[in-house]
């Protein structure tokens, strides 16, 4: 008898544990995959802490518009990737990390937004890379002084022919993200 009671006291701990395990707390989202990469919201929640997507004063849904953002910048950088544009100044990538830091009022504010956002000096440092290796790219190929509005317009369908080739999947759009 005191074997039963022992086993279903045993039974009623270990459905507890596996209940409470089961109830695990989301800890990021997905919100859309770009070739294979996923675009995290904490990547967006980076991006707009940092300011390192520009978002318009007229944007309705500031997180759609940096998804989307992200999304094009995923596809941009696979191209860099390809062709390997030359390395950018070591000195810009510092001056870039410190304007951010300076924007941010002070280095321990700098730090409290890296690690709120999870993002590590390094990883921020390799974004303001991947960022300038995207602009050299884009010098080169559209040219970095041609008519802006030809130039946005040439890069607008670019962008839309490396969608096509690409699989970008959309999961989750906007604030209800």
């Amino acid at each position: 008898m005191m074997k039963v009671v022992k086993r279903k006291i045993l039974l009623v701990l270990l459905l507890a544990v596996c209940a409470r395990a089961v109830s695990a707390d989301v800890i990021d989202r997905i919100l859309a995959v770009v070739g294979g990469q996923p675009i995290l919201l904490s990547d967006v929640s980076a991006a707009r802490q940092f300011q390192l997507v520009e978002i318009p004063a007229g944007a309705t849904d500031p997180v759609a518009y940096t998804v989307e953002r992200l999304i094009d910048r995923t596809l941009m950088l696979a191209e860099v990737e390809r062709f390997q544009p030359p390395e950018p100044d070591p000195i810009e990538m510092t001056m870039r990390v410190d304007a951010l830091e300076r924007r941010a009022g002070s280095p321990a504010a700098f730090d409290r937004l890296l690690s709120v956002t999870g993002m590590t000096r390094d990883e921020l440092r390799r974004y303001i890379r991947n960022d300038l290796r995207i602009t050299t790219y884009l010098n080169q190929r559209f040219g970095p002084t041609a008519g802006a509005a030809d130039r946005e317009a040439a890069i607008r369908t670019w962008l839309a022919e490396l969608r096509k080739r690409a699989g970008v999947t959309v999961l989750a759009r906007g604030t209800g993200a």
